[in-house]
């Protein structure tokens, strides 16, 4: 507390039971695929990255979790932060023609 004022932070991350998240302005979501393509087109990319799962459930690409979004708006390979952490953008899906501030997080549950 500082001159009689209290400042709070309130920050939650993605989680199954949740489903839907607000995090820095963006919605967070989450969906569980095969990422065998989306790994295989980074690496023809030449991104430098391997696939692994996180102990946490998230699907990672290198040191990133591995995100679905709107390619206009968070072009192919950017780094965006999420709840989770860092992410990098391998993916995208129908959700994103709607909402252009949304993340689909690629994890396990």
């Amino acid at each position: 507390m500082k001159n009689g004022i209290i400042l709070a932070v309130v920050m939650t991350v993605l989680t199954a039971r949740m489903g839907v998240n607000t995090f820095n302005g963006h919605k967070e979501t989450w969906y569980n695929l095969n990422m065998n393509k989306v790994v295989s087109n980074a690496d023809e990319a030449g991104l430098c990255g391997w696939y692994w799962e996180r102990e946490d459930g998230c699907k990672m690409y290198g040191p990133f979790i591995i995100v679905a979004a709107n390619q206009e708006k968070h072009p192919y390979g950017s780094i965006v932060e999420t709840s989770l952490g860092l992410g990098i953008v391998l993916d995208t899906g129908d959700f994103a023609k709607e909402n252009d501030e949304q993340y689909d997080i690629a994890v396990t549950w």
